[in-house]
């Protein structure tokens, strides 16, 4: 029996039933739709952008659509910039959205759609606004040359949850964030003596599920059960012409590119369908600290990459480097810290016995690690005080700067650790912003 964390289910009956080449039908269509769309956005000079944001306006109206905030009106920084996390995009040379809207249903997503699609302007989808580069809420060059107005859907209100805990699978919209699907199925899955049920995805508590599995989803429980997209049995995906498909109507390859191929690209998902993982009701959680030498550490890290890869699927284990400051002295500069930070799908006892022998160089103490639930684990490892703030949307962590993640292919040389660390001990070359 389905346990239901919202106030509304969520209903993947209702789509279209395709099943004669819907590959090539869809892929043909939306080709031409985003082409034709693409012209007439471009032949657009910038003085019709109070037409089409108009024309935005009276369509919403008459669709029934009431949730959204047109630029220039009362609460629209405030609505706009609530989900933003890297403050850099909030500047005022990053363009703004003509419009905001924040669907509460499935059709209220397929008339935002529909709507911007018939007002001319571009369309950008926030789920939780964590994108390295703003693009879930703004447009700075690339095919449109940050020229082209556009609106964004924000998916915030579309956060519905709902556990079947039977079949170990669980239906959750794209604007919920991580810690919200994390709670809802920590609340509604059940467990024996030994086992729960839970959701492999990030640790931040603030980052969108919709924006995550679009891009792939890496986290702590990845080593054992793959990426977040990979335990994806089913999606609801708004088209361009405000069609919803399920899996079997998009088809396998657009199944496909949706689950790590970047957002965006087929549609707007709705919601997914995802496959909840079982794991150990006591896991061990610890994030121990080490001071050093620069020399020293960029040791200890150096070791961390050689002894990470070899343990067992049960093991988490990240190292996060410190940021100096340039008011530091240069002794200060010369001793770093870094800290390590720890999942183990089992108790204290086996963290302690594995990394010890592996990797004593640590010089692991039974105090820095704690035992706990999984749920529990969850917000200690977002920073979180409690399992009551995984509700939250507000974010602790906002920030100004410039990110990048990638995956090294070879182990990275403790000289050019060193020269990372002592890099890092001068703090960032300027500010981002006044």
């Amino acid at each position: 029996m389905a346990s239901k964390i919202s106030s509304a289910g969520i209903n993947p009956g209702v789509v279209l039933s395709q099943t004669t080449e819907p590959l090539v039908f869809l892929g043909l269509l939306l080709s031409i739709l985003l082409s034709t769309h693409r012209h007439a956005i471009e032949s657009l000079s910038p003085r019709d952008n109070g037409v089409r944001a108009r024309s935005m306006s009276s369509c919403l109206r008459a669709s029934g659509v009431r949730n959204f905030s047109m630029a220039g009106s009362p609460g629209y920084a405030t609505i706009f910039n609530f989900s933003i996390q890297n403050l850099r995009f909030a500047a005022p040379e990053f363009r703004k959205p003509e419009a905001v809207v924040l669907p509460t249903s499935r059709r209220g997503l397929q008339r935002a759609v529909l709507c911007a699609r018939s007002a001319s302007l571009a369309i950008r989808v926030r789920s939780g606004g964590h994108s390295y580069e703003g693009q879930s809420y703004t447009v700075s060059g690339g095919v449109l040359d940050g020229k082209a107005p556009f609106v964004v859907i924000d998916l915030m209100n579309l956060n519905k949850v709902r556990v079947h805990a039977a079949s170990a699978t669980a239906w959750a919209e794209s604007g919920a964030t991580l810690e919200e699907v994390y709670h809802a199925v920590a609340l509604a899955s059940s467990s024996n003596s030994n086992w729960s049920l839970a959701v492999t995805a990030a640790s931040c508590s603030t980052i969108g599920l919709g924006g995550h599995i679009s891009g792939g989803g890496f986290g702590p429980l990845s080593r054992k059960f793959m990426l977040a997209a990979d335990n994806v049995l089913d999606a609801l995906l708004v088209d361009a012409v405000g069609r919803v498909l399920d899996r079997r109507a998009m088809g396998e390859d657009v199944f496909w590119a949706i689950r790590g191929g970047g957002g965006g690209s087929w549609g707007v998902v709705y919601a997914w369908k995802l496959r909840l993982v079982p794991i150990p009701d006591t896991v061990t959680v610890f994030t121990p600290r080490r001071e050093g030498s620069v020399d020293a550490m960029a040791g200890l890290v150096h070791r961390w990459q050689f002894v990470g890869p070899d343990l067992p699927d049960e093991f988490y284990l990240s190292v996060s480097l410190t940021i100096g400051s340039s008011s530091l002295s240069q002794e200060d500069r010369d001793h770093r810290n870094v800290t390590f930070t720890g999942l183990v799908l089992g108790p204290k006892e086996l963290a302690m016995s594995v990394l010890n022998e592996r990797f004593p160089e640590l010089g692991f103490a039974e105090s820095e690690v704690s035992e706990m639930s999984w749920v529990e684990s969850a917000a200690r490892l977002a920073g979180l005080s409690s399992v009551d703030e995984l509700t939250s949307r507000v974010s602790k962590t906002k920030y100004y700067g410039k990110n990048k993640s990638d995956y090294v292919q070879q182990p990275i040389s403790r000289d050019s650790l060193a020269a990372m660390l002592r890099y890092l001990s001068n703090g960032p070359p300027a500010p981002w912003h006044d």
